[in-house]
């Protein structure tokens, strides 16, 4: 089961925080209304960031990684 850790405000700092991730060898993914660097695909809602998934065994460790280096973003 996948779990989110984080949600970011835009989609580069999702994918600089999966590459950390992988890095660490904890594989995830992204989740997000959008379609890439396009945005919005017609929505008029407000954006609502990118969520980071990882498998429920993972996510205290990435948890803490993320909250070190992505704290207050």
């Amino acid at each position: 089961m996948m779990v989110m850790v984080k949600n970011f405000p835009s989609r580069v700092f999702a994918e600089e925080a999966q590459q950390t991730l992988e890095a660490e060898g904890i594989p995830s993914m992204l989740q997000s209304p959008d379609i890439g660097i396009l945005g919005a695909g017609g929505s008029s809602s407000l954006p609502q960031g990118v969520d980071l998934l990882v498998p429920e065994e993972f996510a205290e460790k990435a948890h803490q990684i993320l909250t070190a280096l992505f704290d207050g973003i």
